[in-house]
């Protein structure tokens, strides 16, 4: 089974309605986002992105609190990415994993879509953690 139809059939089977774009990602509404989920074409190559694009424009003059606030995240959160775009307009979240098999792959799914689902949260409360 190759990696997209794998990631398809776990997404369902947790109650979701994923999705194939134009671009061969798996995108899926989860939480009232967008998330797209990117594997390599290798099917040996056991290494998937998850990634929850542009959920928040950057407000002029606060490059330097935002980039603090993606670099707190990313550093405490580990699996949890948060980063600026390389427009520098945007910040944009991901999570990326390896995995071993099915069942591991399915667990990374799990975390990924519980920590995308609160990315922006977490990204606003350190904001204002930092700017307190």
């Amino acid at each position: 089974m190759q990696k997209n139809d794998s990631i398809i059939a776990i997404l369902e089977k947790l109650g979701l309605r994923p999705k194939v774009d134009e671009d061969n990602l798996v995108v899926v509404r989860y939480q009232t986002k967008y998330i797209y989920c990117m594997a390599t074409d290798e099917d040996e190559d056991p290494y998937v992105s998850m990634v929850y694009p542009q959920f928040t424009e950057i407000e002029e003059g606060e490059d330097m609190l935002v980039l603090a606030a993606c670099n707190k995240i990313s550093r405490d959160m580990k699996l949890l990415k948060i980063y600026i775009e390389e427009n520098c307009r945007s910040v944009s979240a991901a999570c990326e994993f390896f995995f071993t098999d099915e069942e591991s792959l399915e667990d990374n799914i799990k975390r990924s879509l519980q920590m995308l689902g609160v990315a922006r949260t977490v990204f606003r409360n350190a904001k204002k953690e930092l700017s307190d």
